[in-house]
């Protein structure tokens, strides 16, 4: 070797590390060169940015960006939103990047969008990699698959899901046509739906005939050109009416997607999925209307509240106080000098004052100004001075315009005044009088009725009242007050009462308690009436009745009243007469003696027949008939039997037209009579049935008010659900999307089971089941156990603990837990406001059949059972809180021919009478019976109608039917209801017994059941 060839170490080292940097260079442009030159498009990207590091060629040209570009992008920003199995791309790229770190490497189909964001169907092989420092990258091969095969798969996903949904959804499934409009598919729902046959619905022109709703066609047609326009997957959805084939309008969902495309990407098919939601419309419509309103109601309550630093005088407004004033927030910075010009000229000093009056002297204040933004308005004004964390000093309040309801105070005071001034007008005393201390007020027509001045009748105390009563009436008087005082009962008293000039004058005094509860303390209100003008009626009437009597008894004539062919009353010379000791069951058909008998509809207004008396002695016989209306007829009986020779017959008809004459005088003042009788007796029928409906108006205003309460209460809290759960629905529905298929199934399925279950358990029962589920939840490793177990408890959904068990896996269940409560709170304040309706319904049908009349008096067939349940409801408010009632029916009654209408005044006098019977308090029993009756075997219904009240002296119980015989106080029954009790049973051949004695009383009425002719 030569000497110029000897080299030291550190050159020889240093040419080592030329040679190797060399190599590596020529290796590194080899792997490039191979890189940019495979035939396989290959990327590069971090892991943790997502974003590409590097790219060959041939990817650049599959997807069309530049490598630069490339660079600059990551794998989301060349992914669509969805992948075609509908999950979220990138959800799924984070699945297939951990599997790729689990495994070394993965392979998946993939859709990707080129450089124009078109879809490109890929199949993709992905290599993870781990570096030196703890970094992760990845290596992606990407092969574009063949269109033909992707479009292929994509028809077969099509097809699956169609059958899919086909097969598990209810509704109207439909592919339609964009281009001619044309059905290429539809279900057999339409025709269980909305009744047509699915072979006539072929084309849009049959549905715009035939189906849709007119003036929602518009809205079809813009919906239809949006998804022709927008040219992508989503779904749209859209609600419109259609017409039933039997002419009634439904609403329709419809959910829609576009289904295929053109070559260009125009959609040519469009799936669809309709539901009919009539019923849900019309719960939307009702909740939108109670939306809107409670927004209204937010917006026209016109308050806000306000914050004032007093060290900055800076100042806060809550959006309703910039709303109040008219102020927009986004411009206008308050201050204090700014509110204060607000406030009108006359206010600004009280404001100003209470301002400076609150920051110095801490003084709290609460005022009524007036302000002016664009109108004038009254506000009430109220602030209080408080020290933060800080040691500021702030002052807080609020601002209510209260001008309505200042302008309602000064209109209620002016209704006041009317009130008082009708009060007396209609000769009206107003009193309030205060148990507890003995002070009453009084009011209205003191001077016209008792002479007193209205101040000097307010110095009488109960005691003062009580020296103004009669001294018969006094004992009774107090005892009905005290017992009205002590139950809480409504208060009803008939006394004389004496005048500033001394003398007497009859009061009826009707008053109620403002609380029932006899812990509070007692405040009666309540009226006196002036009832002199009606007692002096019914004297009037007592008079003309005594009149009719004694001319009807003692007239010359037989005369009797007839009902059809039945007697019901005759005078003493009819008795005479025939010989009869009583008129009952006696029947004019058995007293004439023609067999040619066809009753006294057929016959002139005066005959000549045959009669027989009790001997079965003939007697020829003149009869005059008289019409009284309703089958009632009156008839006077001449006897001829002294009319025997012809030398007689003259004198004989002289003396008959005599008779004749007087009959016809007698017979005009009988008619006379009659006739006011009959009005005024119709007169107090309807004062009777107007009492009777007057006992039933307050216990129905109670029951109809309880469920309104109840509907009011239920729809604020399904409107304060509704409010809170609007701006979280994207958070739940993003919640709900995470979680597996199995989850949201059984999730789902746990509300729709909580929604009408109402198990709610109380007292040491609930604390028990509350201990054990929250126990058993603990054993579950779930938080929050006791707070969970107290929900559910609460809300009677423990028969749905198995699926709450099942969800106390899921590591987030308490905000599933959370999300799911609201909804299953406001379906049962749903179910409630259901429910308080049905019970009004019920009620107001009760009321419609209690009030209907039948003018027409034409039998029908009803249901007994029902007539009697109506009265029932009604008289609901009295029973409840004091009597039981017990019920005895046979299941299979058959209905009945008879007068419905009529019926129901016969049990609404029987039940109230027994209710009146045991003063409120006791067991009333109905019994219902079919039986057949062991004389004619003909069949008939028995309803018995017993109570436990004080029973009915046996020296008055023949006397009870009488018309106007009562044993109640004057003025509070004209003793008409047991008589038209009487009058209806006869007019269906029935028959009326009763039992008395003290504690129980029946009333059994009998009914035949007749049959259709």
């Amino acid at each position: 070797m030569k000497a110029e060839d000897t080299m030291s170490l550190e050159d020889a080292k240093k040419r080592i590390a030329e040679l190797e940097r060399i190599l590596q260079e020529k290796e590194e442009n080899t792997y490039k060169t191979f890189f940019d030159q495979d035939e396989e498009a290959i990327v590069v990207f971090d892991i943790e940015s997502r974003l590409f590091t590097d790219c060959n060629a041939k990817l650049t040209a599959t997807l069309g960006f530049t490598k630069e570009e490339f660079t600059k992008l990551s794998v989301m920003d060349i992914s669509p939103k969805y992948q075609p199995n509908g999950q979220p791309s990138e959800t799924l790229a984070k699945h297939y990047i951990s599997e790729g770190f689990k495994h070394g490497n993965i392979h998946f189909d993939w859709v990707h969008l080129n450089h124009k964001a078109e879809e490109v169907f890929c199949e993709v092989h992905l290599y993870n990699y781990s570096t030196a420092n703890g970094g992760a990258f990845a290596r992606a091969v990407i092969k574009k698959k063949d269109q033909v095969v992707q479009l292929q798969k994509k028809l077969e996903q099509k097809e699956k899901l169609l059958s899919k949904v086909t097969q598990t959804l209810p509704g109207i499934i439909y592919i339609q046509s964009m281009a001619t409009d044309e059905f290429l598919y539809l279900n057999n729902t339409l025709e269980s739906q909305l009744g047509y046959n699915v072979d006539s619905i072929l084309t849009y022109d049959f549905l715009i005939k035939n189906i849709l709703y007119p003036e929602d066609v518009p809205r079809i047609d813009e919906h239809a050109k949006r998804m022709l326009s927008e040219k992508n997957t989503e779904i749209y959805e859209i609600d419109f009416r259609v017409f039933h084939k039997n002419g009634n309008i439904h609403w329709l969902r419809v959910w829609e997607t576009n289904f295929s495309f053109s070559a260009d990407g125009v959609p040519t098919e469009v799936l669809g999925v309709a539901q009919d939601i009539t019923s849900i419309k019309n719960i939307e419509f009702n909740l939108k209307k109670q939306n809107e309103l409670g927004e209204e109601m937010r917006r026209t309550s016109k308050s806000g509240v306000w914050e004032w630093t007093v060290a900055t005088d800076t100042m806060f407004w809550t959006p309703d106080l910039y709303f109040l004033l008219c102020t927009d927030p986004k411009t206008y910075k308050p201050t204090k000098q700014k509110l204060i010009d607000f406030f009108t000229p006359e206010s600004k000093d009280r404001i100003i004052f209470a301002l400076s009056d609150a920051e110095l002297q801490k003084e709290p204040f609460d005022l009524e100004l007036e302000m002016m933004a664009k109108s004038r308005f009254w506000v009430r004004v109220q602030g209080k001075l408080l020290e933060d964390t800080n040691q500021q000093l702030k002052i807080i309040g609020s601002i209510e315009n209260i001008d309505d309801s200042r302008k309602k105070r000064i209109e209620l005071l002016d209704n006041e005044n009317r009130f008082h001034k009708v009060a007396e007008q209609t000769g009206l005393i107003i009193y309030d009088y205060d148990v507890g201390s003995g002070k009453i007020v009084w009011d209205g027509a003191i001077k016209s009725v008792l002479g007193y001045e209205k101040d000097e009748f307010n110095q009488f105390d109960i005691d003062g009242w009580e020296n103004l009563l009669h001294e018969e009436d006094r004992l009774h008087t107090m005892q009905a007050l005290t017992e009205s005082i002590a139950t809480r009962t409504p208060y009803r008293a008939y006394y004389r009462i004496r005048k500033k000039d001394g003398s007497f004058t009859p009061i009826e005094e009707r008053g109620a308690f403002l609380s029932k509860d006899p812990s509070e303390p007692g405040r009666l209100v309540g009226v006196l009436e002036n009832v002199a003008a009606r007692v002096e009626f019914l004297k009037t009437i007592e008079t003309k009745e005594k009149r009719f009597r004694n001319f009807y008894n003692f007239a010359n004539e037989a005369i009797v009243i007839t009902e059809e062919d039945k007697i019901v009353d005759a005078n003493f010379a009819f008795q005479k007469l025939f010989g009869y000791d009583s008129f009952h069951e006696i029947t004019i058909s058995s007293l004439i003696g023609d067999p040619l008998w066809m009753g006294l509809s057929f016959k002139d207004k005066s005959f000549s027949t045959e009669g027989h008396n009790k001997a079965g002695v003939s007697i020829p016989l003149q009869i005059n008939k008289k019409a009284l209306g309703d089958g009632r007829y009156l008839l006077s009986f001449i006897d001829l039997t002294s009319i025997h020779e012809a030398e007689s017959i003259k004198r004989a008809l002289d003396d008959i037209q005599e008779r004749n004459d007087r009959i016809v005088s007698q017979k005009i003042e009988l008619e006379r009579a009659l006739e006011e009788l009959r009005l005024t007796q119709s007169q107090l029928i309807l004062n009777e049935k107007m009492a009777s409906l007057g006992q039933l108006i307050a216990g129905i205003a109670h029951e109809v008010n309880n469920p309104l309460g109840a509907i009011k209460a239920s729809s604020e809290l399904i409107l304060n659900k509704i409010k809170d759960q609007i701006p979280r629905q994207s958070e739940i529905i993003h919640f709900l999307n995470r979680k597996p298929e199995e989850v949201r199934e059984v999730y789902f399925a746990w509300l729709l089971k909580s929604f009408n279950i109402k198990n709610h358990f109380h007292g040491s029962v609930s604390r028990k089941q509350k201990r054990l589920l929250a126990i058993h939840l603990n054993e579950l490793g779930c938080k929050y156990s006791e707070e969970i177990a107290e929900e559910v408890v609460d809300l009677g959904i423990q028969d749905s603990f198995p699926m709450i068990e099942h969800l106390a896996k899921e590591d987030d269940f308490i905000e599933l837990f959370n999300y799911g409560i609201d909804y299953i709170q406001a379906a049962q304040y749903l179910n409630s406001t259901l429910e308080s309706i049905q019970r009004v319904s019920k009620i107001l049908y009760a009321l419609k059949n209690f009030a209907h009349f039948d003018k027409l008096g034409v039998k029908v067939k009803a249901d007994l059972i029902s007539n009697i349940e109506t009265v029932l409801t009604l008289y609901n408010n009295q029973i409840k809180n004091g009597i039981t009632v017990m019920k005895d029916y046979p299941e299979n009654l058959p209905l009945i021919l008879c007068y419905p209408d009529d019926l129901i005044q016969v049990w609404t006098n029987l039940i109230f009478n027994a209710i009146q019977a045991m003063n409120y308090k006791g067991v009333l029993t109905l019994c219902v019976k079919e039986k057949i009756s062991t004389t004619n075997k003909t069949p008939y219904v028995e309803v018995t109608i017993e109570d436990t009240g004080c029973g009915i002296p046996e020296n008055i119980k023949e006397r009870i039917f009488e018309p106007f015989f009562t044993t109640k106080e004057l003025g509070e029954g004209s003793g008409l209801g047991l008589d038209i009790v009487r009058r209806v049973i006869l007019k269906h051949n029935g028959h009326i017994e009763v039992n008395s004695a003290p504690g129980k009383t029946s009333f059994t009425v009998l009914l035949p059941i007749e049959r259709e002719t």
